[in-house]
């Protein structure tokens, strides 16, 4: 295992803000759309302290307009504090648009992970909540098109046997106007869920989805067992006219996972350079 980061200050506290934004305006009109996509999660309690964390962030955004406006902005922080141990993390894109013919895109990501050594015979719990909200807004269907897509998902991994013991995801998506929408949660057996709440409106040219999830993990270990706790949020937000051809698809399933890993590694030599450097 890695060295151990963070016991020497007894408080590691890592906090990545990142924020992007873009605008073009060569003209404007009367008809509007907005697509918003906002998601937080937050681990407040740990059974122990991890011996090591990370977070990492991303946003990009886009726009383009002929005969338009468009505004397009994002937003990801995280943080990992391991000694009292807790973690969060909040995303948000939104994209404006007005006018005849424009884009506006705007995505962020933000990640949390941190690595946990469990004894022989003791027990290993962690609290966890999360929300998601979505909303878009068109004027003149079917020349606009507005959406917003986010997805928070965490797995607890064994790594020891590179095994996924529980995982949890909580998605949405809305096309307005158009098919696709929905708003769902996944979950493994040995995750309890103390609060689901899920409300939405689909169809029309305003539509919803709101979800609030409290849950909570517990496990216990008969050998000492090398863990990894990863959790990872994407955002994403598209607003344009005329309306596309194509349609919007979210990396689910092992494409997260394997996204949450690659930013996990990436994190954690940059944590080494770090370490090597202080």
């Amino acid at each position: 295992m890695k060295q151990h980061l963070g016991f020497a200050k007894r408080i590691l506290l890592l906090v990545t803000p990142l924020v992007s934004s873009s605008v073009l305006a060569p003209s404007s009109s009367q008809a509007a759309t907005l697509a918003s996509s906002v998601g937080q999660l937050q681990f407040p309690t740990f059974s122990q302290s991890p011996v090591d964390v990370g977070t990492g962030v991303s946003t990009n955004t886009l726009t383009t307009a002929r005969n338009g406006l468009a505004i397009a902005t994002s937003q990801a922080t995280a943080s990992f504090i391991a000694t009292p141990p807790e973690a969060s993390n909040f995303s948000i894109s939104e994209a404006f648009g007005q006018g005849r013919d424009y884009l506006a895109q705007a995505e962020s990501q933000a990640t949390v992970l941190g690595d946990f050594v469990v004894d022989a015979g003791k027990q290993f719990s962690f609290d966890f909540a999360a929300q998601l909200n979505l909303k878009t807004s068109i004027d003149n269907p079917p020349q606009e098109n507005a959406r917003a897509s986010g997805d928070i998902s965490f797995v607890l991994l064994d790594r020891d046997t590179n095994s996924v013991l529980d995982f949890f995801t909580l998605v949405g998506n809305l096309n307005t106007e158009g098919g696709g929408d929905f708003l769902a949660t996944q979950k493994s057996n040995d995750i309890n869920l103390s609060i689901l709440s899920k409300d939405s409106n689909f169809g029309g040219q305003q539509e919803f989805a709101t979800a609030s999830v409290k849950g909570s993990v517990q496990r216990s270990f008969d050998r000492q067992t090398n863990l990894a706790l990863v959790e990872v949020k994407r955002n994403r937000a598209e607003v344009r006219a005329p309306e596309p051809s194509t349609r919007l698809a979210l990396l689910l399933g092992a494409g997260l996972v394997s996204v949450a890993l690659k930013s996990r590694r990436k994190t954690s030599l940059n944590l080494k350079s770090q370490s090597s450097r202080a």
